[in-house]
């Protein structure tokens, strides 16, 4: 398989997981707390590595202050 193969292949796979894991989600839990779950995911892996990046400097900030 050619790289572009196995990136498509990918992405086919991972959107039927999301297919499916809302389709499954909705069915046991209701449509509400489905969307609130999948929004909570992507504010995670959008906001993540910036709120991670914030802490390690306010830690950074504070050994300095301490040290001082």
């Amino acid at each position: 398989m050619e790289r572009d193969e196995r990136q498509e292949l990918a992405v086919t796979i991972g959107l039927l997981l999301l297919v499916g894991g809302v389709l499954l989600g909705d069915a046991l839990f209701g449509p509400w707390p489905t969307l609130a779950v999948g929004v909570t995911f992507v504010l995670v892996h959008y906001l993540g590595p910036h709120a991670g990046g914030e802490i390690a400097v306010r830690r950074f900030a504070r050994r300095l202050r301490r040290y001082h």
